[in-house]
């Protein structure tokens, strides 16, 4: 004998449970990498010169200076291996990189990139821009030019000086603060952070 009762229940819990599913919400299959407003962990890495991550303007002909706005930076990759493709550095982005660790001031260890920059191959740069430098927000030393939420995979702090007038970067990741000095007033690159620049190592800022 058939349990209409029992059927007529199994279809309203049918009904009951399609109409949840059809009312919840939709998630996105992806959601933002970066939003504005909120803090954003930067991390910047060197493996070689072939595999390395830097800070740079978020957008184009952009001076460094005005980079340091909130929201104004972003971490390139050199080889697309970043979750976000859009900031991928274009190939050759640096002339003769170099990648070198060494021992340090106090023998705590760094790693440095250093190379001349192709502005051919930089369109986030303005070619006659003094530049300036970032630093990772441990840093102590003039707190109010860090980053919040940046860092350098494996070491405590990093310093990336950036010149776009004389072609010099370099960026050093290192564990005791002395080892990452920053240039100021008029000083190059090269003048406080020693490495090998390739073409621009005698360039004047």
């Amino acid at each position: 004998m058939i349990n209409y009762v029992y059927i007529l229940a199994s279809l309203s819990l049918f009904h009951t449970a399609l109409g949840a599913v059809a009312g919840a919400p939709v998630l996105p299959e992806s959601t933002e990498l970066y939003n504005r407003g909120a803090v954003i962990e930067e991390v910047v890495s060197i493996s070689n010169v072939s595999h390395y991550r830097i800070e740079l303007p978020k957008s184009d002909r952009t001076t460094i200076t005005a980079s340091k706005a909130p929201d104004g930076t972003r971490v390139w990759s050199s080889d697309g291996s970043m979750a976000n493709d859009r900031y991928k550095l274009a190939k050759g982005f640096l002339d003769t990189p170099s990648v070198s660790k060494q021992g340090g001031l106090n023998n705590a260890g760094f790693v440095q990139l250093s190379g001349c920059i192709n502005l051919d191959k930089a369109p986030q740069l303005i070619p006659s821009d003094k530049g300036g430098f970032y630093r990772s927000s441990s840093a102590s030393v003039d707190p109010n030019m860090n980053f919040q939420g940046s860092r350098c995979e494996g070491y405590k702090q990093f310093v990336e000086c950036v010149q776009p007038s004389n072609k010099q970067f370099i960026l050093r990741c290192c564990n005791d603060e002395e080892d990452c000095p920053a240039p100021s007033g008029s000083q190059k690159c090269s003048d406080v952070l020693k490495g090998s620049y390739g073409a621009c190592a005698e360039a004047r800022t």
